[in-house]
């Protein structure tokens, strides 16, 4: 019988701010959809050390292969400067320092 995936916490961070909470983040939404290693690697196209590397926070790891794990499961990154309004405004006006807090 195949061993069941045991799903991880979700990171306690309020912002995803370094590799770390990053990896906590991906390997919680992994477990969560009930995904080995292996599976999810394939899925998304990277090598399995690759994946275990993200997923433990390597600082390493290349934003091609981190992106390509992201969309693979569905986490989408966002920011709230990012939303049409934020855009149109900034447009619109000149740029500060401050909005992209």
């Amino acid at each position: 019988m195949a061993k069941k995936v045991t799903s991880s916490k979700m990171p306690q961070a309020q912002f995803i701010n370094d590799a770390h909470v990053l990896g906590q983040l991906i390997k919680a939404r992994r477990t969560a959809m009930g995904m080995k290693l292996a599976d999810c690697a394939a899925l998304c196209n990277v090598g399995i050390n690759t994946l275990s590397r993200i997923e433990n926070g390597n600082n390493n790891c290349t934003l091609a292969a981190t992106f390509a794990v992201l969309n693979g499961i569905g986490i989408k990154l966002t920011s709230p400067s990012l939303t049409p309004d934020s855009i149109e405004k900034r447009n619109h006006s000149n740029v500060n320092n401050d909005e992209w807090v």
